[in-house]
């Protein structure tokens, strides 16, 4: 029995072990406004996107949630507390197993129950910690009030002028939005839709504008330089992805090594 507890702990911890590892965000976002019969519309793949009414009427933005090293921190303690737990789960179930008598049976099979029940906790707020937070901010740059209406919701809002209203959406989330002066004398129509996501990448090297990150051949294991094709370098001022070779990453390498000394 105790040598089945060392086992698996050992396996962990090399798991654990075998790499340096990131979450980096993937974001996608897109503001659309209807005015009569024009139109205007913004794209982007940043945590930011902002688009003004041409009239001068209202502005909206949208804010994705940073994935700043606290946050890549707090994921990886989530992820390791959900991953404890589901080891803890199993020793428990194993445990049962090798009960003695009746009464440890049954005392070991409650508590397998109880701790398989946790982890589903623990891996569901883990899950829960990589859905990064949407904000869309309408701010009234007019001189009058503007009512705000979700046409797939039913919701109404009022906007005082030169004020701003602050609305948390889902990820992903589309909304249709009709917004117009008090009388709907002018009336515009706003599309939105936003949504983002935390990948997990490892990570060989790591400036102040890139992440470099080794891409291995299919058929082989992981972790293992002569396995690797290539490298995907990834902007930390848009999240792009460049493709790099093997010698060129391996020179900036060096040459990076060289410039510390």
């Amino acid at each position: 029995m105790r040598t089945i507890y060392l086992t698996a702990i050992l396996l962990l911890a090399s798991v654990a072990a075998s790499a340096q590892t990131t979450y980096i965000p993937t974001y996608r976002s897109y503001l659309h406004i209807v005015t009569g019969n024009d139109t205007i519309s913004v794209a982007n793949n940043l945590d930011t996107l902002e688009l003004a009414e041409p009239g001068g009427m209202f502005a909206l933005r949208l804010d994705h949630e940073d994935v700043t090293k606290e946050k890549v921190k707090a994921i990886k303690r989530a992820k390791r507390a959900a991953g404890w737990a589901t080891f803890s789960a199993i020793m428990s179930g194993i445990s049962t197993v090798f009960s003695d008598n009746t009464l440890q049976y049954i005392v070991r099979r409650e508590n397998t129950r109880m701790v398989a029940e946790l982890a589903d906790f623990y891996r569901a707020n883990a899950k829960e910690k990589q859905i990064l937070e949407i904000v869309m901010f309408v701010d009234n740059t007019s001189d009058h009030e503007l009512m705000v209406c979700d046409m797939e919701r039913g919701l109404t809002w009022w906007i005082q002028p030169r004020q701003t209203m602050r609305l948390k959406l889902n990820n992903p989330e589309v909304s249709n939005m009709r917004i117009s002066d008090p009388q709907s004398t002018t009336v515009r129509f706003a599309t939105v839709m936003a949504g983002s996501k935390v990948t997990k990448w490892e990570i060989d090297l790591e400036t102040d504008e890139y992440w470099f990150s080794p891409v291995y051949r299919w058929e082989n294991k992981p972790h293992d330089d002569a396995n690797i094709i290539h490298y995907i370098r990834i902007s930390k001022a848009d999240y792009t992805e460049t493709k790099v070779g093997k010698d060129e990453f391996i020179d900036l390498k060096r040459a990076i090594r060289k410039s510390k000394k």
